[in-house]
């Protein structure tokens, strides 16, 4: 069972991209992909949440970009 770290995710993007990764959109039919209301459309974009954790194929990786 994945554990993830709470307090890392940006609770104002999407949840299910931070926690499965950006393979999440592809599993599942979620009415917001491909709008502007799309709330992970930023971290599809830059690969990081708004905290500045990456967020990979897998999920949040616990680093920032710079990193």
């Amino acid at each position: 069972m994945k554990t993830v770290d709470m307090s890392k995710l940006s609770h104002d993007e999407c949840v299910g991209i931070q926690i499965n990764g950006l393979q999440h959109c592809t599993k599942i039919n979620c009415k917001w992909q491909g709008l502007t209301a799309c709330a992970g459309v930023n971290i599809i974009k830059t690969g990081k949440n708004k905290n500045g954790y990456v967020i990979g194929v897998n999920g949040i990786e616990y680093k920032t970009k710079d990193e």
